[in-house]
């Protein structure tokens, strides 16, 4: 039997149709990766966005001018009673050195009799402010303490430096304070004042 001619040329061409259909599919499936791929490279990664907003300064801080402070001076004020080295030929042992800036009164190395109500307010009438009544309230306790002693105050410094010792002596006129004054360079904005009070021994 002899092959017809026009069959055996349709399988050729039903072969070539099979192979443009697999191209056509093979060309869609690769366009699809591609667009995916493109979408892929263009979205923005979170991460690196918010790195970048972290490390970008977001502003300039506000630095607060620092208000100075100043530094107190332990010599200023009024100062209550302060133990001091006493010596010296009266017998006495024992003293209070007060202290006041800018409180007047007149260095002196005779001791006055503080045993009166108007002893005391004649001695602290030299003095500016409340450092008087102090000096006052400091003998008044003096003499309540051991009412077999005479309370006593001279005031032996107007200055910056106060006495680190003083020495207490009987004499003719009554009882004399010699202040042992340090020796300094020391400056200060305003005068203190120090006045000794102590109490001798009655006779």
């Amino acid at each position: 039997m002899t092959t017809s001619p026009r069959r055996s040329g349709a399988r050729p061409r039903t072969r070539s149709l099979a192979a443009l259909v697999t191209g056509l599919a093979l060309a869609t499936a690769l366009t699809a990766c591609g667009d995916g791929d493109d979408g892929d490279d263009t979205a923005s990664d979170p991460a690196a966005s918010s790195s970048s907003s972290s490390d970008e300064p977001t502003g300039t801080p506000s630095q607060s001018p620092e208000t100075p402070t100043e530094s107190s001076d332990p010599d200023s004020g009024s100062g209550a009673g302060e133990s001091i080295a006493t010596t010296g030929s009266a017998g006495v042992t024992e003293a209070v050195v007060l202290h006041a800036t800018e409180a007047g009164g007149s260095v002196s190395e005779m001791a006055f009799a503080l045993d009166t109500d108007q002893a005391r307010a004649d001695f602290a009438s030299q003095f500016d402010g409340g450092f008087g009544d102090l000096v006052s309230q400091t003998a008044l306790q003096q003499a309540q303490q051991d009412p077999s002693s005479t309370p006593y105050a001279a005031t032996v410094a107007v200055g910056c430096e106060g006495p680190s010792a003083v020495a207490i002596d009987a004499g003719e006129a009554g009882f004399q304070v010699v202040p042992t004054i340090p020796k300094t360079t020391k400056q200060c904005l305003a005068p203190m004042t120090y006045v000794v009070v102590f109490a001798a021994p009655n006779a």
